[in-house]
């Protein structure tokens, strides 16, 4: 595992052999990647965890953390969630969620999906989900995330306006990071060293 200060932290999960470059890769990376966002921003990121996983792990660890913001759900609906998750994640290269214990995010990324295959992939993926964890750490969008999961999970619904508004937010968050991940990946990639 690798630990680069207060703001970012690699490890992996249940990664399967024949990765260990990729996730070198990240951890060598995760320092000026954060630094290009934040740069990107004008303010520091919250802290963020970098998981390298497979699609499996990454629907495991993502429903895990969810669950921690509405501990009514049964077991048999944790299940439910879980099998609809690792649906959903086939195709994701990455996701990111809330950290449940304590301000900042956690980041899953699939090392087996497409974009992971190759180092322009790679860092577009990086760069992409850690404008989420911008947009995560922004002022009032972590209570209402939180909100918003719970009435997902059917725990506590909010008023359809309310919905509305979350959703159309989170539809806002997915277009601001397409945009951006194209030019903060070639800043990455043009401060990488040239291979030897």
């Amino acid at each position: 595992m690798g630990v680069f200060g207060p703001s970012v932290r690699v490890s992996s999960h249940r990664m399967g052999w024949g990765r260990g470059g990729t996730l070198r890769f990240i951890s060598d990376i995760a320092p000026l990647a954060v630094k290009t966002v934040e740069q990107c921003f004008g303010r520091r990121l919250q802290p963020v965890q970098i998981t390298v996983t497979t699609v499996g792990g990454m629907a495991e660890l993502a429903c895990r953390a969810e669950y921690e913001f509405a501990p009514e759900l049964l077991a048999r609906e944790k299940t439910a969630g879980l099998r609809l998750a690792r649906t959903n994640a086939r195709d994701a290269a990455g996701h990111v969620v809330l950290d449940p214990f304590g301000q900042g995010t956690l980041m899953f990324l699939n090392m087996r999906s497409d974009a992971m295959r190759i180092l322009d992939g790679i860092v577009t993926t990086v760069m992409h989900e850690l404008v989420h964890c911008d947009q995560l750490g922004r002022q009032g969008v972590r209570e209402l995330l939180i909100a918003h999961a719970r009435h997902e999970f059917g725990v506590e619904p909010m008023s359809p306006q309310d919905a509305a508004a979350c959703e159309q937010m989170i539809d806002g968050h997915k277009r601001e990071a397409y945009g951006l991940e194209d030019a903060l990946a070639r800043e990455v990639l043009t401060a990488l060293p040239s291979p030897a």
